[in-house]
C-alpha cells in the first residue's frame, strides 16, 4: 500500500471537519486555508525545489483550566500540536502500515514540549530527523530543527524553528549531537534520534541558531529568500487549490491541481532559486487554465523526510526505552482500540482519542499494542 508525502485527501477532511468549540468558523476556516498554503509551500520547498533552508513559529500557550503548558501552530487548529502527531500514528495504524518513525516522532515532540515548559528567552532546541529505509521512499537528505524561544509581537513568547537540511550520515549526526547531549554516541536508527530531541541553555558560544549551524559544519548562512520569490508567485494556484478544497473535489482533481503546481514550479526552478536574473514574472493565467494545462503530466517520484511510499508489510520494533517508574508508555485503549503514548513519568486517566476512562496505569500491561523496549 502506497502513501505519499502529501496525501491530498487529507486537506479536503481537516478543512471540513467538525468545528472546534469557542471559535467562530471565519477563524477557523481562516487558519486552515493557511495551514494548506504552508503545507504546499514547505512541500514544494523540500521536494521540488530542494532548498537548505526554511523557517515557521510555534506558539507557547497554556491551558487556561489545566494550566498545561503546550505548543500550537498559528496555522492550525486551536490546541496542542501534539495531537496531529497522534493523529498521524493512528492513520497508518488504521492502513497497517508501520508507526515506528511516527511512534519516535511522538516521543520526541512530547519531550521537546516538555522541556519548554518553563523556557526563558533564547532557550534553544535541536532535533535531528534522519531519513527512513529507501525501500519505504525515503530520500538522502536529513532535517536537523534548529530552534529558538523569541518574543512575539504581543510581548509573549513563541519558538522560532529553522528546518536545516542536509545530508549528514548518522555517524556525522552524532558527532555534532553528542556535544549537547552524550547519550547521542550510542544512537545508531533514525527513530533513535527521533525520539530524543535536545533543550539547550544559551552559552557563550552557542547563542543563536546560526551558531549551531555554524557549529555542525555548514557555511551556507541562512537564507529562505526562495520563499519571497516563490509565495508569489504561486498563491494564485494554492487559492485555486483551496477553492477545489471547498467544493470538496473528488482526490483525483485535487490530484491533478497538485501536479499542476508541482510542474509549473518545476518550470520556473531556476527563477525562484535566483539562477534565472529576469524581471519578476506576473501570473496571468487562471488557476483552472493551469490544471489542465500542466496537471495531466505526473511529476518525478522523489524520496524526502516523509517518503513518498510504504510498504505497509510488518511494522518494526522500536528500540527505544519506552517505560518508566510506571510501566510500559505505549499501549491500546480497550475501548477504541487507538494508541495512546503516555507523557514520560505521568499516569494517563483518559484515553488521548476517545476519553475512555478505562485507560490507566494498571491497565497498561494489559494491552495487546505494546513495542518493546
Amino acid at each position: 500500500m502506497r502513501t505519499e508525502a502529501y496525501t491530498v485527501g487529507f486537506d479536503t477532511k481537516n478543512y471540513h471537519a467538525p468545528m472546534p468549540d469557542n471559535y467562530s468558523q471565519d477563524e477557523i476556516y481562516r487558519r486552515r486555508e493557511s495551514n494548506i498554503g504552508n503545507n504546499i509551500i514547505r512541500y514544494l520547498g523540500e521536494y521540488r525545489l530542494g532548498v537548505k533552508y526554511d523557517e515557521f513559529h510555534y506558539n507557547l500557550e497554556q491551558d487556561a483550566e489545566s494550566g498545561d503548558f503546550f505548543l500550537s501552530s498559528p496555522h492550525a487548529d486551536p490546541g496542542p500540536i501534539l495531537n496531529i502527531y497522534r493523529k498521524a500514528i493512528s492513520y497508518k495504524e488504521e492502513r497497517g502500515l508501520p508507526v515506528d518513525r511516527e511512534v519516535a516522532e511522538c516521543l520526541g515532540f512530547q519531550k521537546l514540549q516538555g522541556g519548554l515548559a518553563d523556557a526563558q528567552e533564547g532557550t534553544l532546541i535541536l532535533w535531528v530527523s534522519p531519513p527512513g529505509p529507501k525501500a519505504d521512499g525515503y530520500g538522502d537528505h536529513s532535517f536537523t530543527f534548529i530552534g529558538q524561544v523569541v518574543k512575539d509581537s504581543d510581548g509573549g513568547k513563541r519558538l522560532r524553528v529553522i528546518p536545516y537540511r542536509n545530508v549528514l550520515s548518522l555517524e556525522e549526526h552524532k558527532n555534532y549531537l553528542k556535544y549537547f547531549n552524550e547519550d547521542a554516541q550510542h544512537y545508531d536508527k533514525d527513530t533513535d534520534f527521533l525520539a530524543n530531541p535536545v533543550v539547550i541553555e544559551q552559552s557563550e558560544s552557542i547563542q543563536t541558531p546560526d551558531d549551531i549551524i555554524s557549529f555542525i559544519g555548514e557555511t551556507e548562512r541562512f537564507n529562505i529568500e526562495w520563499r519571497n520569490k516563490l509565495t508569489p508567485l504561486i498563491m494564485p494556484l494554492v487559492g485555486g487549490f483551496i477553492q477545489l478544497v471547498r467544493e470538496k473535489a473528488s482526490d483525483k482533481d485535487l490530484l491533478k491541481a497538485r501536479h499542476a503546481i508541482e510542474n509549473f514550479v518545476l518550470e520556473k526552478k531556476d527563477y525562484i532559486l535566483d539562477r534565472d536574473r529576469s524581471p519578476q514574472l506576473v501570473f496571468e493565467n487562471q488557476p483552472r487554465e493551469v490544471f489542465e494545462r500542466y496537471g495531466n503530466t505526473t511529476p518525478p517520484i522523489v524520496g524526502g523526510s516523509c517518503g513518498f511510499s510504504a510498504s505497509g508489510e510488518d511494522s518494526s520494533i522500536l528500540s527505544i526505552n519506552l517505560k518508566d517508574k510506571y510501566g510500559p508508555r505505549i499501549f491500546s485503549c480497550p475501548e477504541c482500540g487507538k494508541t495512546n503514548i503516555r507523557p514520560e513519568n505521568e499516569l494517563l486517566s483518559n484515553c488521548q482519542h476517545c476519553g475512555s476512562d478505562k485507560v490507566s496505569c494498571c491497565d497498561v500491561d494489559k494491552s495487546s499494542f505494546v513495542l518493546a523496549a
